[in-house]
């Protein structure tokens, strides 16, 4: 009763955004079983990845308008994928690259290459970096790096999560970082 309009909208605000973030969290972790379960199909439909960099990118820069991100293309064939799961492939690296940036510097570029029979896809960021004793456990489910960029809510899941949907899509996913200079997340998808 004794809140102002304004306070209750803020605390409101908050309530909600905290809502989707525990929302967020049970679909990943819910996701996760499935996928360890194999009780999870995958619909594998043939993906135009320029296309869809185009979506990713339009709602990324409505997400996160301070990140600079970029998406390079250079592929000749489809990729035969699950689009929805791809399309969380894609959010949490960016979700990561734009959580372990500097606050002037929130930069990221994507490049989607083909090489025979693979399409090999790069999230380069301009962020913090990994200590290289850590780059062993990144992927490991509930591992979290132990700065002061991951004390707003992360539970260590993302990248555990991108690995298993990257490894049940047919995929690879590695990474290489140096600290203080950033972070490259490179998968591989085969194209057949």
């Amino acid at each position: 009763k004794q809140l102002s309009d304004n306070e209750r909208r803020h605390y409101g605000k908050i309530l909600d955004e905290e809502a989707d973030k525990l929302n967020n969290l049970m679909n990943t972790l819910l996701s996760f079983t499935q996928i360890e379960n194999k009780s999870i199909k995958m619909k594998r439909e043939e993906v135009d990845l320029h296309e869809f960099c185009n979506k990713v990118l339009a709602a990324s820069e409505i997400k996160y308008r301070d990140l600079q991100i970029q998406c390079i293309v250079e592929v000749k064939k489809a990729l035969y994928v699950d689009p929805v799961l791809l399309g969380s492939i894609f959010q949490n690296l960016i979700d990561n690259a734009y959580k372990y940036s500097k606050p002037d510097n929130k930069v990221l570029d994507i490049k989607v290459t083909q090489a025979k029979k693979q399409v090999i896809m790069h999230f380069s960021d301009q962020g913090i970096g990994i200590e290289r004793k850590e780059l062993v456990h990144i992927f490991k489910k509930f591992y979290r790096v132990q700065n002061q960029y991951n004390q707003q809510g992360s539970v260590g899941l993302g990248l555990a999560f991108c690995k298993e949907l990257v490894n049940f899509m047919g995929g690879d996913i590695s990474v290489d970082s140096e600290l203080g200079r950033g972070t490259t997340f490179s998968i591989v998808f085969p194209l057949d």
